[in-house]
């Protein structure tokens, strides 16, 4: 019995990093059937060569990961995401998806508030807004992490 107990610990260990470590290194996206610039999203982000998993749910089921987050209201969009336990909120350029090792360690997460033109998912031809990724705990507290023009 005892010869049997060591591999299998150490067997499941292996098993249980190796699937945090997969997952951890997800983009794992939450939105609703019909939003179509929220797909958009996520096939920028998968070209850019991250892997990406999309998790369907209605609109209470994505205002409930919301109000987990902690999100504060001003910066909602029309979905959510989670990658290296760090909490994404709209429309998150890939560089600062690239950098998100770079946020403060007291920031649950980064957000694009609303859904600014020109920003990944939301094309618009040549018209480009300036947008904002902030940077937020789930206090509420907020930072700029970087701007875009």
């Amino acid at each position: 019995m005892k010869k049997l107990l060591l591999p299998s610990i150490i067997a499941i260990s292996a098993f249980t990093s190796t699937a945090y470590a997969s997952n951890h290194n997800v983009v794992e996206v939450y939105k609703t059937d019909s939003c179509g610039c929220c797909t958009l999203w996520a096939d920028g982000v998968k070209e850019a060569g991250f892997n990406v998993k999309v998790n369907i749910v209605s609109e209470t089921e994505l205002m409930q990961k919301y109000q987990q987050a902690g999100v504060p209201n001003n910066l909602l969009s029309c979905h959510f995401a989670t990658y290296q336990g760090k909490d994404l909120v709209g429309h998150i350029p890939v560089d600062s998806l690239k950098n998100i090792d770079l946020v403060d360690k007291s920031k649950s997460g980064i957000a694009v508030a609303g859904m600014p033109a020109g920003s990944l998912g939301m094309y618009a031809g040549d018209y480009k807004e300036p947008y904002q990724v902030i940077a937020f705990d789930k206090s509420g507290n907020q930072s700029l992490f970087k701007s875009y023009n």
